[in-house]
């Protein structure tokens, strides 16, 4: 018997095995998948992220530290900066005053204590700037922070006759400790957000397809993860030398009731691109003998997949020399030729293929129904 008549004989063992499954079952339902299933091509740009919410606020150490910018005036330099940096330090208060060699004797400054500034919670660094009268020889600064017990301090600032040019300045002082953060509830990222680009037939390799959810709540998800071919030992009937083509097949039952699927039966080579470029359209099922040649072992049984179960098959088939164009499986098994309406010599009816390129549009998969 040559290869031909194998896949023939291969044809009518899978419509027997259909009807004992049809027998056993008592339903059509979970062989028959109506409509065409569908990829989403996900977008490249996910939805903004979800960050939870800390388990409870940063936490603030109360903190305060001063200085003044320079501890001496000059006939050409009269103006020093009270310094400060603080965290959950509350109010901070200022004074400056001084003294002087001619009446009235004493520069009241500010009068006294003074808010400059409030730092409620995170760190902050600021400045307040003293000009001090010419006639005052020597002035006194007092800063403290309200929520620092213990943040009071006094500088001087001495009156020199001869010029001086501060360069650099002090800085602000440092060594805030910084917040103590709890730690966050885990960050969240959801799928992408699916775009308008869909494609009902011609699916890509590796990319995931979703059938349509049946009245009963059947639903699949297909994918074709690799199509490949290498050269046969043997020349077909004619003589003419031919290729096995090998494809790998995956089903996810993503629905409620059960899916028995006969892969060998129901998928097959459709089309072949033949070594000069031009693409031929046929038949061309798995069989026993390609799967042993290409070094795997078939399983070529009817099968179930449950609801949640996922099953990989791998097939082989003889055909013409050349590439692996298109593959087609047929999604509704139940249905017989009635003159001319079932468009192949397989049985059933609703036909779905995939082409032998990967998608270079998008990639990912949108999120399981």
């Amino acid at each position: 018997m040559n290869r031909n008549r194998k896949w023939i004989a291969l044809i009518l063992a899978m419509s027997l095995l259909i009807i004992s499954a049809l027998a056993c079952a008592g339903t059509v339902q979970n062989l028959r998948i109506d409509g065409l299933p569908q990829y989403v091509c996900p977008s490249s740009t996910p939805r903004p992220t979800h960050t939870q919410p800390a388990t409870s606020q940063p936490l603030w150490p109360p903190y305060f530290a001063s200085n003044l910018s320079w501890y001496q005036v000059a006939p050409n330099f009269n103006t020093i900066y009270a310094q400060w940096t603080g965290q959950n330090a509350g109010t901070v208060y200022l004074s400056y005053s001084g003294s002087m060699t001619t009446y009235p004797y004493y520069w009241p400054g500010s009068n006294g204590y003074i808010a400059v500034d409030t730092i409620p919670g995170p760190t902050r660094t600021n400045l307040y700037a003293i000009t001090v009268p010419t006639g005052v020889t020597y002035a006194s600064v007092s800063i403290y922070a309200s929520n620092v017990a213990g943040s009071s301090r006094s500088y001087g600032v001495t009156r020199v006759t001869y010029y001086i040019y501060p360069n650099p300045l002090n800085p602000p002082p440092g060594g805030a400790p910084g917040s103590m953060t709890p730690t966050p509830r885990p960050t969240y990222t959801p799928w992408p957000t699916p775009t308008q680009y869909v494609r009902t037939n011609d699916y890509f390799v590796g990319d995931a397809i979703y059938t349509p959810v049946q009245p009963t709540g059947l639903q699949l998800r297909f994918r074709v993860s690799s199509i490949s071919d290498l050269p046969a030992a043997e020349p077909d009937a004619a003589g003419q030398p031919q290729s096995i083509y090998i494809w790998e097949f995956e089903v996810k039952n993503v629905g409620s009731v059960e899916y028995d699927i006969f892969p060998a039966g129901q998928m097959y080579v459709s089309t072949i691109t033949l070594p000069g470029g031009m693409e031929t359209d046929g038949v061309w099922g798995a069989s026993i003998a390609a799967a042993e040649e290409a070094g795997f072992t078939p399983n070529y049984e009817l099968t179930d997949v449950q609801p949640g179960e996922t099953k990989t098959f791998t097939l082989a088939a003889y055909g013409p020399q050349g590439t692996a164009r298109r593959v087609s499986y047929v999604l509704d098994v139940t249905a017989r030729d009635d003159g001319g309406v079932i468009p192949t010599i397989v049985p059933g009816q609703n036909i779905v293929s995939w082409i032998n390129e990967v998608n270079t549009i998008c990639t990912g998969d949108i999120e399981e129904p």
